[in-house]
């Protein structure tokens, strides 16, 4: 795996050094041809030319072998900047790609789907703004073309072209992630397009419309292979959402991870005893938006619903997630007469909000500095939870952006403390369950930018 990661200090033009130092004869020798099967662009900046091009100057012109890519790219980038070319990869199985930003990356997108769609085994896609994104793409095929406009361009022209009077299907497609997408005016193509009965991983963050899509999956009456869903709806929907979310979930009988954050209204009730028949389940993460602009919580209490307790006190469900404060929270597990059994316990506070906390030293009235020290005390005690093994504090979402401001605490013989390196179990605890940790993440890859500046 050739890995490239966060370093936003680093300029382009020593970038571009860098990679013409690898590329001349001695440094590239290191490199034999078809050697890489990964390759990860993780900058957050413009692609340089050199990296991903098609041309005899490209970096990877000789990696026909490469099976995963993983592209995060600057929305703002220039069009003469940052050519792609993934046609060139006929091995190609897993590709993530956020912040797809011209014209030319979406017919680079629709050329790879064309080309390998059908091989492809997880696909995650993140336009960031889904109405920016229909403007450039607009833009540039009025450009080129007389035709007439597509109702949705992305499933219609990008993700469904057309080869051979034959449409690509996603036939091998086991994990699907994306974000600021929109299903509108597509609905009918979209479960058959994206192998939605055999899915095995299904994330669905801040799209326009995806209920119809969830609607249409509950209503051909066959039973998914999920195992692993997450839904993140930040625009509070119509009377019949629950319903169309409830109908999902119990056509997904291998479900083992649900991971939701809703905008209110909320049936609760109606929701928890869904989730009580999910009987595979072991990781559950819930959040409940009051305001999607409040950056500090991100997030809010929820209410305690009839059934909850004795949905924590499954012995199968490991892991919990919420946005409930911590002294909210505490006060509504105090009163349960039989304690939850979870051994991992996530409650959430925003990148924002941790970095608040420890720069501005601006608390919200929910989030007081010691109110997780105060929880601790309670939850490792002999009357708090007792199988909790890790109470993990703060925002792990977007690969660990708000590390340095998480905490993780475990038991020890005075009480609690934090973890220390040598705890290889309880690192394995936390590793194993990131994907719930880092789950529903409110913060937009835009954001992440303006937070190193802090």
């Amino acid at each position: 795996m050739w890995l490239v990661e966060d370093d936003a200090s680093v300029p382009e033009e020593l970038l571009c050094d860098y990679f013409e130092g690898i590329d001349d004869e001695c440094t590239y020798g290191e490199f034999l041809d078809d050697q890489l099967r990964s390759f990860r662009w993780n900058l957050g900046q413009c692609i340089p030319n050199i990296t991903l091009s098609s041309n005899e100057f490209s970096l990877l012109r000789k990696q026909r072998k490469i099976e995963s890519l993983i592209i995060h790219t600057d929305v703002y980038c220039d069009d003469g900047v940052g050519s792609v070319d993934l046609v060139q990869f006929p091995d190609l199985r897993s590709l993530s790609w956020k912040g797809l930003n011209k014209y030319s990356d979406f017919e680079c997108l629709k050329d790879c789907i064309r080309a390998h769609g059908n091989r492809l085994v997880s696909l995650t896609l993140d336009l960031v703004d889904w109405y920016r994104a229909k403007d450039i793409w607009t833009d540039g095929f009025r450009r080129q073309s007389d035709e007439a406009m597509p109702d949705n361009f992305l499933v219609q022209r990008i993700m469904n072209p057309e080869a051979e009077d034959e449409k690509v299907i996603l036939q091998s497609l086991e994990y699907l992630d994306l974000s600021a997408i929109s299903f509108e005016n597509a609905d009918i193509d979209m479960p058959v397009l994206f192998n939605t009965e055999n899915l095995r991983t299904l994330k669905l963050r801040k799209c326009i419309g995806p209920l119809k899509w969830l609607e249409l999956v509950s209503s051909s009456g066959k039973m998914t292979e999920l195992k692993s869903f997450e839904l993140v709806l930040t625009n509070s929907g119509p009377i019949n959402t629950m319903k169309a979310i409830c109908n999902f979930i119990e056509r997904a009988p291998k479900l083992e991870i649900l991971c939701l954050m809703l905008r209110r209204p909320i049936n609760w009730e109606s929701l928890i005893s869904t989730i009580c028949r999910c009987s595979s389940l072991t990781r559950l993460v819930m959040h409940s938006l009051a305001d999607e602009g409040n950056q500090v919580l991100g997030g809010e209490g929820m209410p305690w619903p009839s059934g909850l307790e004795r949905l924590l006190q499954d012995k199968q469900l490991a892991c919990f997630g919420s946005s409930t404060p911590p002294g909210e929270l505490a006060s509504q597990l105090q009163v349960l007469q039989a304690r939850p059994l979870c051994k991992l316990l996530h409650i959430r506070a925003t990148g924002e909000a941790m970095l608040n906390m420890y720069y501005l030293n601006i608390c919200h009235s929910s989030y007081q500095p010691f109110a997780i020290d105060k929880f601790a005390e309670w939850a490792f005690s002999a009357d708090g939870l007792p199988k909790l093994t890790v109470l993990a504090w703060g925002d792990f979402s977007h690969e660990g952006h708000y590390s340095e401001y998480n905490v993780l605490l475990c038991r020890s013989e005075t009480g609690y403390r934090r973890l220390n390196p040598s705890d290889i179990s309880l690192w394995d605890l936390v590793n194993d369950n990131m994907d719930m940790l880092a789950a529903c993440p409110f913060a937009e890859l835009t954001d992440l930018l303006s937070d190193d500046y802090i």
